[in-house]
C-alpha cells in the first residue's frame, strides 16, 4: 500500500473527482472510494472479510450490489477539487490491521486531511480539524507566554 500511497503523492496530480460506491445505494454504506487524479484514477475498497482497506491502481471493478454517486460538489470534497495530495499515511490499528488511510492535499496558504477507515466493513470519512487554530487558543498561548508559562498542562 505505501508504493501506492507514494504514487498518489507524487505521480498522479491534482485531484478531479470523486465517487463513492454505495452497499444497495444506502448512503451510509460506502463500501469504496473512487478519487480521479489527472495522471490515474485509485480505488480504496472496505475487505469485509478482515475490514481492511485495500487500494487499487487497477480500473475500477463494481460490486454487484453498489451504485455508483458522485460525491464531487460535496463537502468535503467539493474544496479539494484541484488540490493535490502531498502526504500520504497508512493506518494500521492495535491488532495489527491496515484498516484506514491518511491524506493530506494542499493547496496555497492551506491544507486539509481526509481520513478514510474501515469500520463494520464499512469506508467512513473523516475529515481532520486542528484544535490550536479553533477560536481562542491563540490568545491563551499569548496569555500564557506573558506570564512565563513554557509548560502547558492540558
Amino acid at each position: 500500500m505505501l508504493e501506492s500511497l507514494a504514487k498518489i503523492c507524487n505521480d498522479y496530480g491534482q485531484l478531479i473527482g470523486v465517487k463513492y460506491e454505495l452497499f444497495e445505494g444506502v448512503p451510509n454504506q460506502i463500501s469504496a472510494i473512487l478519487m480521479q487524479f489527472e495522471a490515474a484514477t485509485v480505488t480504496f475498497r472496505a475487505v469485509s472479510d478482515d475490514d481492511t482497506l485495500e487500494i487499487s491502481l487497477s480500473p475500477f471493478v463494481p460490486e454487484q450490489e453498489g451504485i455508483l454517486a458522485d460525491m464531487s460538489i460535496l463537502t468535503p470534497w467539493e474544496y479539494l477539487i484541484g488540490s493535490g495530495v502531498f502526504w500520504a499515511w497508512q493506518l494500521t490499528n492495535q491488532q495489527g490491521y491496515v484498516d484506514g488511510i491518511r491524506l493530506e492535499f494542499g493547496k496555497p496558504n492551506s491544507n486539509t486531511i481526509i481520513e478514510f477507515i474501515v469500520v463494520a466493513s464499512t469506508i467512513k470519512v473523516f475529515r481532520v480539524l486542528s484544535t490550536l487554530v479553533r477560536e481562542g487558543w491563540e490568545e491563551a498561548f499569548r496569555e500564557m507566554a506573558e506570564q512565563g508559562d513554557d509548560e502547558f498542562d492540558f
